[in-house]
């Protein structure tokens, strides 16, 4: 295979990580369903919901706070109680926030407020939107924590005297410059390193002339490898983030958690890359001139060369079935399903042409007609 050749699959294997890094930060920061999707997959996580509810319920009826509202309330002669009353009504929250956040209204909240935050971060990413009275983009938990009180027990004013649960600031103003530069940057690694890389293998296979199967496997062999080395950066990079930020102390069950959400569609991504990579080099392997190879060649010769119809909807019928079990977040997509279904039909016609031909340049057998 040519210098260029090799220099050129390098490159390309190198801008297939950057890709795959780049579509991750893309979607999972600039896309308002893939965010509200996490947001759903967090609240439904055990490690992380309980320290929600600490934190709502802690917000809904602070002890100091929720006393002082008690102490104007109770009659003088239970006044003093007001202190230990407190303690009951953050109880009370407690108890009813852990029980709502299971509940699908609280849930759809929750989301709600996540797609309605995002969508106002998506906006101003994008040069539109205001930042109202200079608090940047917040989320809003007020609705969340309503629902919360109301099932405490509070109703009316109560609800209005006790201290709601604020809004989470998720962007300062003085950012706002700096995410529309990272915006915009993300927007370019989400789709031109993909460009780049797939003209690359092509260029690099087409210029293998005389070599251009061994460029293949060589192709194959090096998405395998860049998928596998985006896997071992999520879990080396996930665990100096965990100790960063939770130094085994008692959140460090809640960042493994956020951690591993948060990259699942990283991992998707890569394991699909990982799999395009062993098919184009089981392919390119396949196609080769190996003893064993051409044994398999010659098992399904057959049924490619006789039933072609019945072998690509074969394939076809399988791909339907993958896409239909959904393993993967991303052969839920119109675009990749789309992608791949085409791949894998080019796959299996041109195998299929191959062992055409070398059935036909196979000598007649004697006494054949």
């Amino acid at each position: 295979m040519p210098l260029i050749s090799r220099i050129l699959l390098a490159l390309a294997a190198i801008l297939t990580v950057v890709a795959l890094l780049g579509t991750w930060a893309d979607r999972q920061l600039l896309n308002t369903d893939d965010w509200t999707s996490t947001s759903t997959a967090l609240l439904r996580e055990e490690s992380i919901r309980d320290p929600v509810a600490d934190a709502i319920a802690a917000s809904v009826a602070d002890g100091s706070r929720a006393t002082a509202v008690l102490e104007e309330v109770l009659p003088p002669r239970l006044q003093p109680l007001a202190p230990q009353a407190g303690a009951l009504v953050r109880e009370a929250a407690q108890r009813a926030t852990e029980r709502l956040l299971d509940a699908p209204r609280v849930q759809r909240l929750w989301v709600e407020a996540n797609r309605i935050t995002h969508e106002q971060l998506v906006d101003l990413v994008d040069g539109g939107g205001t930042v109202v009275a200079g608090r940047g983009v917040v989320l809003d938990l007020r609705p969340l924590a309503t629902a919360i009180a109301q099932e405490a027990g509070f109703s009316g004013e109560r609800i209005e005297q006790l201290p709601p649960s604020g809004r989470i600031v998720i962007l300062k103003p003085d950012q706002l410059k700096t995410l529309r530069t990272a915006g915009d940057l993300l927007k370019l690694v989400g789709w031109l390193p993909w460009v780049l890389a797939l003209a690359l293998y092509a260029l690099a296979i087409w210029l293998a002339r005389g070599a251009r199967r061994r460029a293949l496997l060589s192709s194959g062999v090096l998405l395998l490898a860049a998928g596998l080395v985006v896997l071992l950066v999520r879990r080396v990079a996930g665990h100096a983030l965990v100790d960063a930020v939770a130094a085994d102390g008692p959140y460090v069950p809640t960042a493994e958690a956020v951690w591993r959400i948060a990259t699942t569609l990283l991992a998707e991504l890569a394991i699909v890359v990982v799999v395009v990579g062993l098919f184009a080099a089981f392919g390119a392997w396949l196609a080769g001139p190996g003893p064993r190879a051409s044994w398999l060649r010659g098992h399904v010769a057959p049924a490619l060369a006789a039933t072609p119809g019945a072998v690509l909807g074969g394939a076809a019928l399988i791909y339907l079935v993958l896409i239909t079990w959904g393993p993967l977040e991303v052969l839920r997509r119109p675009l990749p399903i789309v992608i791949f279904g085409v791949l894998l039909l080019v796959g299996v016609w041109l195998l299929r042409t191959q062992i055409v031909r070398e059935r036909a340049a196979e000598p007649a057998e004697p006494g054949a007609t």
